[in-house]
């Protein structure tokens, strides 16, 4: 551990208390939560980034408005593979590809869904 610093900052209790709470959502610690969301605001944007950018704040739209559904197309690199998803009360849906049960969890993976 010699490539860590160790340092306390301080925040408004409020802003902590958002932060804890994403950490639970996710199933980590509140430092890791704080590590990986700073990592992602400095590091320099490319298409995963933006894309889980995207699915995170659908998600949190989709949580505050749970009366609302978001309805999108998602290509996930392949021209062939552009199938409808769907976020309502945060809970995806993403049409499923019967000719490719794998290339399906995989592409559930990379947008986010959770595997049923």
């Amino acid at each position: 551990m010699t490539n860590i610093y160790r340092s306390q900052f301080r925040m408004p209790f409020s802003l902590f208390e958002k932060l804890k709470a994403e950490a639970g959502k996710a199933g980590r610690s509140v430092n890791a939560e704080l590590v990986g969301r700073l990592e992602r605001s400095l590091t320099d944007s490319s298409n995963d980034i933006d894309m889980r950018i995207i699915f995170e704040a659908l998600e949190r739209l989709s949580l505050r408005n749970p009366e609302l559904r978001y309805s999108f197309g998602v290509n996930l690199g392949n021209q062939r593979d552009v199938r409808p998803s769907e976020i309502e009360s945060g809970n995806w849906t993403l049409a499923a590809d019967p000719d490719n049960p794998v290339a399906d969890l995989l592409a559930k993976k990379q947008a986010g869904v959770p595997a049923k």
